[in-house]
């Protein structure tokens, strides 16, 4: 195969690793998140727990603070209670302390309710607790082997660009420009292609006899001419180092 061609290939192939690892590292925001909503997903009826146990002790705080200011207010009844010098008066000042009274009792058994359902969320979450700590460490573990895959992605996104940068250095410029322009005009980037079977690895249309031959020989830089894709040809068993260029873009989308 003429060596031109090669490099061709070569360079198609660093150009679809760069979209790929390129669009793999631009999804990590959402692949995290997946990771994330997966976590939660698995630990609701946890957090459910942790949620009514909150809650439970917040409403049980807010309670005992009313209590104190039914307090204050039964004793002032109690105390214009004594003070009252008119029967008005003293009638106020009693139904006023008795429906201090009344309030703190209706309270109390409020905060009791409280103090038991904190109780008994709490028991739950202790039971689960061996469950919860079996959750965090593969969720650590999970987001661990995350960042070490984004870290190899990363790395391989530099090597591939570097490679891309000799491969374009190597190519004649006429080669390169031709490059350049079939792959900024084709929406996927494919401008290398296989022909294989008679056809198009790319557009999957079929080739002239007489076409496909000059393929083969490899002599010269062949188009196709349906796509205007540069076409390469790989004679049957060997061995490729890597797929296509456009069956590998296929194969990323997948």
């Amino acid at each position: 195969m003429k060596a031109e061609l090669e490099q061709l290939i070569a360079l198609q192939n660093a150009d679809t690793s760069i979209r790929k690892l390129q669009a793999e590292i631009e999804a990590i925001p959402k692949r995290r998140a997946e990771i994330e909503k997966e976590f939660d997903q698995r630990a609701f009826e946890i957090r459910e727990l942790e949620k009514a146990r909150d809650d439970a002790r917040t409403e049980r705080v807010r309670l005992e603070t009313e209590v104190l200011e039914q307090r204050s207010n039964q004793e002032r009844a109690e105390r214009n209670l004594m003070s009252s010098t008119k029967q008005d008066e003293y009638t106020a000042a009693i139904r006023e302390a008795d429906a201090a009274r009344k309030h703190i009792s209706q309270l109390e058994t409020q905060i009791l309710e409280k103090m038991e359902a904190f109780e008994q969320a709490e028991s739950k979450l202790k039971e689960r607790e061996p469950e919860m700590t079996r959750l965090s460490a593969d969720m650590e573990a999970r987001f661990k082997e995350f960042e070490e895959q984004t870290r190899t992605q990363a790395e391989q996104l530099a090597a591939s660009r570097i490679e891309r940068e000799r491969l374009v250095a190597t190519l004649p410029k006429q080669m390169g420009a031709l490059y350049n322009r079939i792959s900024a005009r084709i929406r996927d980037g494919i401008a290398v292609a296989e022909a294989r079977n008679n056809s198009c690895t790319a557009c999957f249309m079929s080739l002239r006899p007489h076409l496909m031959a000059e393929i083969r020989r490899g002599e010269e830089v062949i188009i196709c001419d349906n796509c205007n894709r540069i076409l390469y040809y790989l004679p049957s068993g060997t061995m490729q180092k890597e797929a296509s260029p456009a069956i590998a873009a296929e194969n990323a989308v997948a």
